[in-house]
């Protein structure tokens, strides 16, 4: 009987032991995902940087101007990756079974679409002074165009990053991308140094693709 307890009591422990170690596990499994989705992130949105960079050029229309063209910048990177995940939500179910090499596809087309913008930023031909509101909105919905491919790969299947909340991390880390484009001087040194990060944003995305495949 003594001989039966133990060998129970030696079967609870082992099983606990795993179990902890399951939890260990899907813990730093989870840690990883977010260190990912963070950087993501945080490269997607590096082109509202480099269109806030233009808004300190005219100084005489006041620091208010600045902030509020750089909050629709980041509301659109928001909101053009919400539209990207009902976009995506119609149709991207079919390709469930391709999930990693869309995810691929996708962050490919994201970072080809950033290296080519990188001669651009370098040569200071994709940073625009905006007049009308019309122009703030156009702006908007171009730098946009990366956060609604991405939107497109949002569900679980796919690269869901933070969920339901992913705009809302987009838009804050937009909004400090912005404030660091305004907060810094206009020079041809920080368009070339922005041309940099960008080219480092895209390899960022393209090695969560790879990421994703593995």
């Amino acid at each position: 009987m003594c001989a039966l307890r133990r060998m129970c009591a030696l079967r609870a422990m082992g099983e606990a032991h795993t179990f902890r170690e399951a939890a260990h596990c899907d813990r730093r499994e989870h840690t990883l995902t977010n260190e990912v989705s963070i950087t993501f992130v945080i490269s997607l949105t590096f082109c509202v940087c480099v269109a806030s960079t233009v808004f300190n050029v005219e100084k005489k229309n006041g620091w208010w101007r600045n902030m509020l063209f750089m909050c629709a910048l980041a509301a659109g990177q928001g909101l053009m990756y919400w539209l990207g995940a009902l976009l995506g939500g119609t149709f991207m179910y079919k390709f469930a079974g391709f999930a990693k090499v869309i995810v691929l596809i996708f962050c490919f087309m994201i970072a080809f679409r950033m290296i080519i913008d990188t001669l651009k930023i370098k040569s200071g031909k994709n940073l625009f002074l905006i007049d009308k509101p019309k122009q703030l909105i156009f702006l908007s919905i171009a730098l946009g165009i990366n956060a609604l491919i991405a939107g497109m790969i949002a569900s679980e299947a796919f690269l869901p990053l933070f969920g339901k909340i992913t705009p809302l991390y987009i838009i804050g880390i937009s909004l400090i991308w912005g404030l660091i484009g305004i907060g810094t001087k206009f020079t041809q040194t920080k368009l070339l140094v922005n041309s940099l990060l960008n080219i480092v944003a895209a390899l960022t995305i393209l090695a969560t693709g790879i990421v994703a495949l593995l």
